[in-house]
């Protein structure tokens, strides 16, 4: 992970908080324990592409935001494959 994220990029708890669903039920939505959530908002661990997909369709966000919230340099990666 990249800890250098621009200070204007929300991080993924601020993108969790936005959506005001609560932990519990995004856990039960993509089939994570609660433990696993609290990982991915405090950046220790990230969430498998398997699992981002989920949250960020549970998040209304696109895979880019998601990614960027938790610090990964997206620089060069296409917007949409066509």
């Amino acid at each position: 992970m990249d800890k250098n994220s621009s200070p204007n990029e929300p991080t993924l708890k601020n993108l969790i908080e936005a959506s005001a669903v609560r932990d519990q039920d995004l856990s039960q939505r993509i089939g994570v324990g609660m433990r696993v959530i609290g990982y991915w908002k405090k950046g220790e661990k990230i969430p498998r592409l398997d699992n981002a997909v989920s949250l960020a369709r549970e998040l209304n966000v696109s895979l880019k935001t998601l990614c960027r919230s938790m610090g990964l340099d997206v620089t060069g990666i296409p917007d949409e494959d066509l």
